[in-house]
Parts: structure tokens; C-alpha cells; sequence
């Protein structure tokens, strides 16, 4: 934001060369972007926009840092002009303060050359008296004004927000659709101005206007910002509001554009309006030496903050300060203790070692299993996705204070609700997805917990569910989870139990050919350490079998593990799905297994593997069903 060194200096008279102006402010204040000519080009703060966005509290800074008095500039006294402009200001308009003054014009006036000087420097160019005035106030004092022709409005000034598809024509010719979300300035017949943005083609100033009103006023900061955003109209208006502003300052402001008025339009007063139902609180902070200390690292005497807090504007009774009404950034005593501290001198604080205990290295074993899904799921052709961690839920799961928007103000509860909104992104471009997440859920009670979940996308939800099974046990067993089962709840629905304990579930999705899991990942975990215990490599070789079966589209392949595992056979150290086939025309499928045989004491003969075997076949054929191919 550009700034006029000759005005800022006329404010505060013998202030040093631009240079060292600039350097100071650079180093207590703000960030000084460059010098050019008379021009200041000074970075803001965004929280300080609303006192320091201003001549006015450049100088405020300045006269503090180098310890001189600033000179307040001349208003009109606004307690002398009659009460009786109407204006209304709806309930739920987001307008805080309205000052409304209705003028008479004598003569045209001309803008003199200091103020067209000014205005050029900030990068403003010279319109008209009226407009210059204005333009001039809100680059001195900071509070952005409009002005009517008051011929044009019709009964009273309405502050309200907009009908849906409303439109005005702006000044500068621009045509805008305005939603029930802005706030708009109207009279009883139509708009006259999109609040806090751009005032509206319909009562426009012109060469002929004889009767003005004026308007001061105060915006909420985030109705402005986003109107402006939504209608794609940025201007020096809605960058001031939607930073934030006091509703303090509309006073100041309507007070000094009727001074500057006076001066060069001979402006006359007619009558006055100020609807401010709700006042800014006043703001009371403490000075604590002690705690400035402890905070800070700096010993200053209770005389030497006083003093700098009065040269901020801080109103001091005692070791009490009264936050002026424009500093919306200080809230509490570290607010306080800042402004004390970067006027005292940042490079008066002596650097020091920080005093840190040294911790030991915590390996927490979350994160190797998490590296481990990962690259097991990658292994079988799933691709990984990172889903928000909040979401529109119901309302019995945990609600944000503060949600990012509406459709974000749930803590998900699941990780397969964000696979199934990344399917329905994707599923126009992909005939086939297999997607997986490993992520924090959270329950009712906000306590969360590591969950794992996976969903696959094909053509058929029959595929779907087996190609997602299929993948699931290989990862499973790739991570070292060997005795796994699915027990069937519904033709749509699988449990999966680990180690006879539930873990996760299976289920079919009623929307599309879609079929998800999801489990809870520290069970997975626990169940995948307890499969890693050491145990020494048997010194003795392996043996395998193949069992071929036809099995019945009914028969699940988690019920023949779970068979087989009953039967607790010793040396046998792993029953692996080797093979699965579709027999469409007899309704049934092909499955081979490969049994490992091995022990730990000797090598198993031919004929103990025949009969731990015919043990097996024994009790799969008498399963229903199940045929031995």
C-alpha cells in the first residue's frame, strides 16, 4: 500500500529523511517494499489494517518511533447538525454502524492541487470534487465513504441484503447478479449500492447534484470479503472491510470528509443520522511487568511501558490500558506485551541457547506398519488416497467449533464414505478402480483410532467383492497375518475375523458395482506382531500338496480354511489359495489350495503325508457342496 512521506510528515512535523523514515518502520512496525519519489510503499499486516492502513496511522507509528507528537487533523462537529435522515438497517443486514448526513452544495468547488498530489502518489487519479474528497478521506483516516445524489433516493436509506438475482448497474457501467447472502444499500424503490464495495449507477453523482448524502458505515468483514469474491468486483472499499474495520472510525470519517466539504464545496449540513444499536466493547489489559519480563527476556520499567503505550494511542490509568477502539489485533496481555517490546527494540533482546532435554528416539511401530500396508497394497495394483478428515455427517459423530464450510464440519467417523466420494469422481474416466486409505477415524466421542479400508470398481458387484477379497488376503498375508476368515453375515456382507476375534467387515454397496472394507488397523497390527515372533527355521525340508475341489457358488472360502484349521494337523505350516476359476454353465468353481508340510524334528515320510492329508480330504468331503476334483 503506497503512502505520501510529505502528508505523513505534515502529520508529524520534523520527522527525519524518507530513508531513515522507512528503515525505522521497517524495523518496529511494518515492512517497507520500496521508495519511489514522495511514495511509501509500506506492507500492512492484515490484522493491522483497520488502525495502520491510513495516514493517519502511519504517522501514529512513526511520531511513536521517533518520539514525537502527531498532529490529529481538523473535523466538523457533527453534535450541531440536526437529527432526521431516515435510514434502516435490517436484522440481519451484517451492517454494524450507519452514518448517514444529508448536505447542500453553494457552489461546485474544485479540488485543490495538494489533494490531487496526494491522491496521484497513492495511485488515485482526480475525478471530481465530491469523489476526491472522499477518495482523500479514506487514504487519510482510513474509513472508505460514499456519497448520493440525494434527489435520486426515494424515502429512507435500507440497509438489507439482496433478493436472489437481484442486479445493479455500478458506476463505472458494471452489471452484477447478487445472491441472498449480500448486503446491499437500497431507498424504497431500488438499489443504490452493493455495501461496502461499489455504490450503484442509479444515484450517481454528477455535475449538476445540488444535495449529497454521505454515508459512513461499517460492514461485517466477512460478508464483504466473500460478496466481493463471488462477484469477482475487488476495489480499495472491500480490501479495507473484509480485513475488518472499528465502527469507531465511521465517525472520524464522516466528521472529516464534512470539514474538507466546508472548505472547498461550502458544503451546509442539513440533517444526521447515526444508527449504531450495538457499540464496540471497550477493552481493558493490564501492564504486568513481571509477566513482561518472563515473557520476553527484558526488564522495563513500569514509567517506560507506560510511555510507549500512550504514544500508540493506549489510554493508561495506572498500570491499566484502554485498547483504542481501531486496534481490533490486541486482545489480551501478549498482544500488549508485543507493542511494548518492537517499540523497545527487538535488538535489545539478547540471544540465548534454548535450554532442551534431550528424549530418546521413539520408534512408534504405527508408522512401520502403515509403510508396510502401503507397499503390500501397491504390490497388488491399488492406488493410495488421502481423504479429508471432516465431512458432512450426521450429527451424532464429533461437530467442529470452526469448520472450513458447511459440508466440513464433522470429523469422519470412516474412511470408505471418502472412497466412495473419490469413485464417484473418478468413475467417468476409470471402467475399473481399486483404491485404499490408512487414516485416523474418529467416534462419538471424539476418541480416534487407526482404520484401513480399500473399495475396488468393476463391472460387476460379484467381481467387485472378489477381487477385493482376493487382494485383501494377499496383503494380509504379505504383512504376516496368516489365519484369517470371512464369515458370511448376508450375500452382500463378510466379517473378518483375525485370530477368531473381528476385525474388520466386507460389504457390497448399493450404489453401482462397488464393494469396500474396512478394518481397524491396530488390531491388524497387533495381529500382524504376534505372527512375526521369532521361531527358528526348521533344519528339515518342506513338502507340498495340492487339493483340487469343485466347490458350489454358495461355499465361502474362508468357511474351507476354517475347516482345515480345526483340524489343528501338526506340521502342516500353511494353506494357501493357489487357484479360482468360475464353472458358469454347472453354477460352481474351481479352487485348488497348496498345503506346506514341515516339521521341526525330522523329515516327514511319504506316508505321514498321505494320512495328515487324507485327514483333510476327509473332512472337506464332508462338507455340503464340495466335491474332491
Amino acid at each position: 500500500m503506497k503512502f505520501s512521506y510529505s502528508l505523513i510528515r505534515e502529520m508529524v512535523p520534523n520527522l527525519p529523511a524518507k530513508k531513515k523514515v522507512a528503515d525505522e518502520l521497517a524495523l518496529k512496525s511494518f515492512e517497507v517494499d520500496g521508495i519511489e519519489g514522495d511514495a511509501l510503499d509500506i506492507k500492512i499486516n492484515s490484522n493491522r489494517w483497520s488502525d495502520a492502513a491510513s495516514h493517519t496511522g502511519i504517522a501514529r507509528e512513526a511520531a511513536a518511533i521517533f518520539n514525537f507528537r502527531s498532529i490529529p487533523v481538523k473535523v466538523f462537529n457533527l453534535k450541531k447538525i440536526k437529527k432526521g435522515l431516515g435510514v434502516r438497517l435490517n436484522k440481519d443486514s451484517g451492517c454494524y454502524r450507519y452514518m448517514g448526513c444529508k448536505i447542500e452544495l453553494a457552489k461546485k468547488g474544485t479540488t485543490p492541487s495538494w489533494m490531487k498530489k496526494y491522491l496521484r502518489v497513492c495511485g488515485l487519479r482526480s475525478i471530481s470534487p465530491i469523489v476526491d474528497i472522499l477518495n482523500y478521506v479514506m487514504i487519510e483516516v482510513g474509513q472508505p465513504m460514499h456519497a448520493f445524489d440525494a434527489e435520486k433516493v426515494k424515502g429512507d436509506i435500507i440497509v438489507r441484503k439482496a433478493k436472489k438475482g437481484e442486479k445493479i448497474i455500478t458506476i463505472d457501467g458494471g452489471e452484477y447478479k447478487l445472491s441472498s447472502s449480500d448486503t446491499v444499500i437500497a431507498d424504497e424503490e431500488k438499489l443504490l449500492a452493493i455495501a461496502g464495495i461499489k455504490g450503484g449507477k442509479s444515484a450517481e453523482i454528477t455535475a449538476k447534484t445540488k444535495k449529497v448524502i454521505l454515508e459512513a458505515a461499517n460492514f461485517d468483514s466477512v460478508s464483504v470479503y466473500k460478496t466481493s469474491r463471488d462477484i469477482k468486483l475487488d476495489t480499495d472499499a472491500s480490501r479495507r472491510y473484509g480485513h475488518g474495520m472499528s465502527s469507531e472510525k465511521a465517525y472520524l470519517g464522516m466528521g472529516r470528509a464534512l470539514k474538507l466539504l466546508e472548505q472547498i464545496c461550502f458544503a451546509k449540513p442539513v440533517s444526521i443520522t447515526d444508527v449504531y444499536e450495538v457499540k464496540e466493547p471497550r477493552k481493558f489489559i493490564k501492564f504486568d511487568s513481571d509477566k513482561f519480563e518472563s515473557i520476553t527476556g527484558v526488564k522495563v520499567s513500569k514509567a517506560q511501558a507506560i510511555g510507549i503505550l500512550k504514544k500508540l494511542g493506549f489510554k493508561m490509568k495506572g498500570n491499566v490500558a484502554e485498547v483504542p477502539a481501531e486496534r481490533l489485533d490486541v486482545e489480551i496481555f501478549e498482544d500488549l506485551a508485543e507493542e511494548v517490546i518492537r517499540m523497545y527494540g527487538l535488538e535489545e533482546i539478547e540471544a540465548e541457547v534454548p535450554v532442551i532435554s534431550i528424549v530418546p528416539l521413539h520408534d512408534d511401530p504405527i508408522v512401520h506398519f502403515k509403510d508396510k500396508v502401503k507397499r503390500s497394497f501397491v504390490t497388488v495394483g491399488f492406488d493410495e488416497i488421502l481423504s479429508y478428515s471432516f465431512g458432512d455427517f450426521n450429527n451424532s459423530f464429533v461437530e467442529l467449533l470452526n469448520p472450513i464450510s458447511q459440508d466440513k464440519a464433522y470429523m469422519r467417523p470412516n474412511l470408505a464414505t471418502g472412497l466412495d466420494e473419490v469413485i464417484d469422481k473418478n468413475e467417468k474416466s476409470f471402467n475399473r478402480i481399486r483404491i485404499f486409505e490408512f487414516g485416523k477415524v474418529f467416534d462419538g466421542i471424539g476418541k480416534e483410532h487407526w482404520s484401513l479400508a480399500g473399495a475396488v470398481k468393476t463391472d460387476s458387484k460379484e467381481d467387485s467383492l472378489r477381487i477385493l477379497r482376493g487382494s485383501l488376503e494377499e496383503v494380509l498375508d504379505k504383512i504376516g497375518i496368516g489365519y484369517t476368515s470371512f464369515i458370511s453375515s448376508n450375500k452382500d456382507l463378510l466379517i473378518l475375523e483375525v485370530d477368531g476375534k473381528e476385525a474388520g467387515k466386507l460389504w457390497l454397496s448399493k450404489k453401482g458395482s462397488r464393494a469396500f472394507f474396512e478394518a481397524d488397523a491396530e488390531k491388524l497390527m497387533e495381529a500382524s506382531e504376534a505372527e512375526f515372533e521369532y521361531k527358528p527355521l526348521s533344519p528339515y525340508p518342506t513338502a507340498m500338496r495340492d487339493l483340487s475341489l469343485w466347490v458350489s457358488a454358495d461355499i465361502r472360502v474362508g468357511d474351507l480354511l476354517g475347516t482345515i484349521n480345526d483340524l489343528n494337523i501338526s506340521d502342516l505350516s500353511d494353506v494357501d489359495l493357489e487357484d479360482y476359476y468360475p464353472d458358469l454353465d454347472n453354477n460352481r468353481f474351481g479352487i485348488t489350495f497348496r498345503l506346506i508340510f514341515q516339521s521341526y524334528k525330522k523329515t516327514l515320510t511319504e506316508a505321514e503325508i498321505e494320512a495328515k492329508m487324507g485327514q483333510i480330504i476327509q473332512a472337506i468331503s464332508a462338507l455340503k457342496g464340495v466335491e474332491i476334483r
